[in-house]
């Protein structure tokens, strides 16, 4: 008798704990984004801007580009009954472009190739304030955020290779651009949907009047002369405040 009053127990807290964990005020969530801010000295070389071969050129034989730019983030929100949510969301963004070209002699034969990888790298948060509309299941969310990001130094890879040589010697060259901070202030909007009263999903635009500065030595490592060579450029320093990219995050959330 025990033991079936225990597993009736069990079974019944195990029916109500999604009911019970939806009455505190407080959720969590994810998001995926494309980047919001990005490192003010990424500026990719279009594919083919530059030859390297000396006389005649004869074209670009074969390009390569592509492009890695995403977010992720995690969410803490507080509801304020019949008000809104204050929240504090944080995470990481990569914006990472990459070209490669093969260029020919003017007979179309192979005679170098060349490849530029830009990689920047970035941590954020951004406490806020987000009011909501209730349509049934549907919620319309809009609100407005503080968002911080503290931007690592840009890293820059090139390589450079000689098609028409048997030796399969690499010309290299890495080049580290000073990193920074940038923080302001932005609207934020979207909807959601919320299937049950423990979790939900949506969408969410946001954007935001940044102001950034940048501060410190440019460097560079290289053996583009056949020694390894790592220098130490003047010190580079930006300040600028604009509009940020237009942002968009898919989100799941779930009450506690």
């Amino acid at each position: 008798m025990f033991k079936k009053m225990c597993a009736a127990a069990l079974l019944c807290g195990a029916m109500a704990a999604p009911t019970l964990a939806q009455k505190t005020p407080w959720s969590l969530g994810f998001s995926l984004a494309n980047t919001g801010v990005s490192h003010p000295f990424e500026n990719p070389v279009e594919p083919g801007s530059s030859s390297g071969i000396p006389g005649g050129y004869g074209g670009i034989l074969e390009k390569n580009y592509g492009v890695r730019r995403y977010t992720v983030e995690g969410l803490l929100q507080f509801s304020l009954k019949q008000v809104g949510q204050l929240r504090l969301r944080g995470g990481y963004s990569l914006r990472q472009t990459e070209f490669s070209s093969v260029y020919g002699s003017p007979e179309r034969q192979p005679v170098s190739r060349s490849t530029n990888r830009q990689t920047a790298r970035s941590w954020h948060f951004a406490p806020g304030f987000i009011a909501s509309h209730s349509l049934g299941k549907f919620n319309l969310n809009a609100g407005v955020e503080i968002p911080v990001y503290f931007l690592k130094p840009l890293e820059s890879y090139t390589t450079w290779v000689d098609l028409t040589s048997t030796e399969s010697g690499i010309s290299e060259s890495w080049g580290f651009f000073p990193g920074g901070f940038s923080f302001g202030m932005g609207p934020v909007a979207g909807f959601s949907f919320q299937p049950d009263r423990w979790w939900s999903i949506g969408v969410e635009v946001r954007s935001a009047w940044m102001f950034t500065r940048i501060e410190g030595n440019y460097k560079e490592q290289s053996n583009w002369t056949g020694s390894f060579v790592s220098q130490t450029g003047t010190a580079e320093t930006y300040r600028n405040s604009s509009l940020s990219n237009l942002q968009a995050a898919l989100q799941l959330r779930f009450m506690l």
